[in-house]
């Protein structure tokens, strides 16, 4: 595997948890446990000290913080991407 690459979408998910947890003024205790997760753990994934987070991690989190996926990794910029954009340019 490639480690750098898996550090860069690391810190871009940890941006964006960071952000979210900011915009709705968001403790990791509030997040951690809104998702079922012990806060510790929730540190340590975002520290990366302990696993990474889980497919089921990503989708809990993108559910509570109701944005996709594919914006907390990164993918895209926009929380939700509008299914008519891309049709539309075409």
């Amino acid at each position: 595997m490639n480690t750098k690459r898996n550090r860069i979408a690391g810190d871009v998910l940890v941006e964006r948890l960071d952000e979210l947890e900011s915009q709705r003024n968001l403790t990791q205790r509030e997040v951690a446990e809104a998702i079922g997760m012990p806060e510790q753990t929730y540190s340590n994934k975002k520290n990366r000290t302990g696993r990474s987070f889980t497919l089921k991690d990503m989708n809990a989190l993108a559910d509570f913080f109701n944005v996709s996926t594919d914006y907390l990794l990164g993918r895209i910029d926009t929380p939700w991407p509008d299914p008519w954009e891309e049709k539309e340019n075409k």
